[in-house]
């Protein structure tokens, strides 16, 4: 064999090399791919700056995304993928970020935590309610026939509650203070901050609610629509009577803290 034709076969094996090279990068970058899109990942909202502190100081932040005024971010918590996302206060904005979550981040599962009003007779200041299920206490359409809560043309008038998160909710409130009662039940959920005993007393006999609060609702329609799992949790701040602003001032934080600490067991026992 002389030098040339030496040569000529050594370019060609590099080539062959080049070529296999290129070819085995995308099969791993598909690999790559396919082992994210198995990955779950949670969406969760809070109202309140307060509401996400705690959970944003304790999350490994891999990325941050403005869209729409809100500020997404992504990362990991408890060895849990979540998307994190300060919603603002009320329906829409809680509608416009759980829709977000779902339609750009692709999340798996809805959570909605925060504080709320304290409706039902046996609940205390500081209690906690897992939501079974949530409905729109100020939607009313009842002129023309429909119940109070119900949305026309939706098949549903009570959005229920992933039972799966509600159980991983339950058993992440074992270590609360023992000050905290821990119930299982209807959130109502409202464009305005309840603080009529007068309200409280309609919204509690209309729908047997337990708390009265601004999103969860919301959240929970949004879930319903895209067909995927979610519950609320919410401490109660307030008794929805007529001094309900001055006394949340008083447990707001103490109830997010609450809050942020059960979520924060649910994604520690998730499994992806």
């Amino acid at each position: 064999m002389n030098v040339r034709t030496l040569t000529k076969n050594l370019l060609g094996l590099m080539v062959i090399a080049l070529i296999m090279a290129g070819c085995s990068q995308p099969q791993s970058n598909e690999t790559t791919a396919a082992e994210k899109k198995d990955e779950k990942t949670v969406g969760i909202i809070g109202p309140m700056e307060v509401e996400i502190d705690l959970l944003r100081s304790k999350m490994d932040i891999e990325e941050t995304t403005d869209l729409g005024k809100l500020t997404y971010y992504e990362g990991e918590l408890n060895g849990q993928q979540i998307v994190l996302v300060q919603s603002g206060i009320g329906k829409v904005n809680a509608t416009v970020a759980a829709q977000t979550l779902v339609s750009e981040f692709d999340v798996d599962a809805l959570i909605n935590s925060g504080v709320a009003g304290g409706i039902h007779p046996d609940l205390g200041l500081g209690d906690m309610v897992i939501s079974t299920e949530t409905v729109h206490h100020d939607m009313d359409e009842t002129a023309k026939g429909f119940k109070p809560g119900q949305i026309p043309d939706m098949d549903t008038r009570f959005f229920e509650a992933d039972q799966k998160l509600i159980n991983q909710a339950m058993k992440g409130t074992k270590e609360l203070p023992d000050y905290v009662d821990v119930f299982k039940g209807r959130i109502a959920t409202g464009d305005q901050f309840v603080a009529s005993e007068e309200k409280t007393k309609w919204i509690y006999d209309t729908f047997n609610a337990y708390v009265v609060e601004m999103e969860g609702a919301a959240v929970g329609q949004v879930a319903y629509l895209n067909d995927l799992p979610y519950v609320v949790i919410r401490s109660a701040s307030d008794d929805a009577g007529e001094e309900a602003a001055s006394i949340q001032e008083n447990f707001v934080e103490e109830a997010a803290k609450n809050s942020s600490h059960v979520i924060q067991q649910i994604l520690k026992n998730m499994e992806n």
